[in-house]
């Protein structure tokens, strides 16, 4: 890249500006003017800085109009987000591609750089969707699907076509998603969801413990022509399994992330919300609904075990893995040995460090399998729920061995931090209890200070015993419902003891 020594300074002086900068780009020996700018988040004030370029209207290099050029400057050994890529990439996911680049400016060597594929116009006719299909990114701190962002979060952007800022199909999405019920959900995401690559993904952020989902800004494609949806991922180096330069080089990647990541039964969500509760009062435990709702549906949840299965033989076998690292070690060691922003004791170890996180978290998660089997069968669950002035939940104790009800809490907010704990009480083996969803405890130990509405909403019911205080992740039993005329009772199948839901008219 070729930039007036002035225009460089006017970026360097503020480096969290998105103005713009005019450039002449040179890539393969063709050149092209275009707009440039510093690019990410937290990395602006790196020194090696992260690039964005615009290339001018009727300029194109290899068929490309825009470039994200990724300095990768946390990323010990400059492996972690390219090794990612590949294995989306080698499961047959949508997902941006990326290849390694060495970039200067006005002569001047920056370094091995990551160059990502942007997810545009161009992205849309290279990977074979719709040409008026639109592109939602996810806002700030906002991937999780919920109807509408909270205080601390940003909202959907609409990139393309962006002369038509209409959300009808957006919201469409979102009011299934989260006011659908749980006897309709399978078929909604047959129906209306590339529900192959989605269940793909999240078997490839288990792998790779991707921890930060919910702040990648990660899209949502829409093909109006058949109405089904697209989930493209972005910022895979948000994974725990990044090997931070900022740390001791010695110390080793973590293998026991959630492989439910980011979901209602991830850990993490507590993490995250004590973090960030100290400094925003407003923050609520944040997790993909979606995500979530997959694992709690039987036939679906099978098919992602089967999937985790297949990559843990397949692209993510010792075999394949660590093949695939030692092939782009190839391609780096001898980059960075030039590059002028490197930490050479972390880049001596990253190709161990990630070899090591490999085998860690397929022995991990072979391990796991077996529980995550067996999600959704513990013994407490939500038998029913109806709505309106007549509401109720029944809970339903489907174990061999009485429960003390005072030990559980019972939620219309999943995200709530502050639930109703329940009466002193037994349920015992095989018996149900029916809670007044009324609104007014006043009227009795058995009723709920909440209503259900009737346009559809979620109840769950939480251990309120199970850490050192009420945790905001894995319930026992989470159940969504969608719209209840009056007298309908949304229950489960089978008398309580299996997992799938139907309404029973009056």
């Amino acid at each position: 890249m070729d930039v007036a020594p002035e225009d460089l300074a006017r970026l360097e002086a503020d480096p969290s500006s998105d103005d713009t900068v005019p450039c002449v780009v040179t890539l393969g020996g063709v050149r092209a003017t275009g707009q440039l700018r510093f690019r990410g988040a937290s990395t602006r004030e790196l020194p090696q800085k992260s690039y964005k370029i615009e290339l001018d209207s009727g300029q194109a290099l290899e068929d490309r109009d825009h470039f994200h050029l990724l300095a990768s400057w946390f990323d010990g050994g400059k492996l972690t987000e390219k090794f990612a890529v590949d294995l989306y990439t080698a499961m047959g996911l949508p997902v941006p591609s990326a290849r390694y680049a060495r970039v200067s400016v006005n002569g001047e060597h920056q370094g091995l750089y990551l160059d990502m594929e942007h997810v545009g116009k161009d992205w849309l006719r290279h990977h074979g969707h719709e040409r008026g299909a639109a592109i939602y990114r996810c806002g700030h701190r906002n991937c999780e699907l919920t109807l509408e962002p909270g205080p601390h979060q940003g909202d959907f952007e609409k990139r393309i076509p962006n002369d038509a800022p209409d959300r009808e199909a957006l919201d469409t999405l979102l009011a299934w998603v989260n006011r659908g019920d749980d006897a309709t959900f399978d078929a909604m995401m047959e129906r209306h969801v590339d529900v192959e690559a989605y269940l793909g993904n999240l078997v490839a952020d288990a792998l790779i413990s991707n921890s930060l989902i919910e702040d990648s800004g990660s899209f949502w494609i829409h093909e109006p022509q058949t109405d089904r949806w697209t989930y493209v991922p972005w910022d895979l180096n948000n994974a725990r399994m990044l090997y931070w330069r900022t740390t001791n080089a010695e110390t080793p990647l973590p293998v026991d992330a959630s492989p439910r990541s980011f979901t209602l039964y991830d850990a993490a969500v507590q993490e995250v919300f004590d973090q960030r509760v100290r400094t925003r009062p407003e923050q609520r435990p944040t997790w993909s609904v979606l995500a979530t709702r997959v694992w709690d549906r039987p036939a679906l949840r099978a098919r992602v075990l089967e999937k985790l299965e297949a990559a843990l033989a397949g692209p993510f076998s010792e075999e394949q893995a660590l093949a695939h690292i030692e092939a782009l070690w190839k391609v780096v060691e001898p980059e960075l040995r030039e590059d002028p922003s490197v930490s050479e004791a972390h880049a001596r170890r990253a190709r161990e460090v990630l070899r090591d996180y490999v085998r860690g978290r397929r022995a991990w998660l072979l391990e796991a399998l077996s529980a995550l089997r067996a999600h959704g069968t513990g013994p407490l669950v939500i038998r029913a729920v109806a709505s309106g002035s007549t509401g109720f939940v029944e809970l339903h104790n489907r174990g061999t061995a009485p429960l003390r009800l005072e030990d559980y809490e019972v939620t219309s907010d999943l995200r709530a931090p502050v639930r109703y704990r329940l009466p002193a009480g037994v349920l015992e083996a095989g018996a149900a209890l029916r809670l007044e969803a009324s609104g007014d405890v006043a009227r009795g130990p058995w009723h709920l200070p909440f209503t259900l509405p009737s346009e559809g909403g979620e109840v769950g019911v939480f251990n309120a015993t199970r850490g050192a205080r009420p945790l905001l992740h894995s319930p026992e039993d989470a159940v969504w419902y969608g719209p209840l005329p009056a007298g309908t009772v949304y229950e489960r199948r089978g008398g309580g003891a299996g997992e799938d839901f139907e309404p029973r008219a009056p």
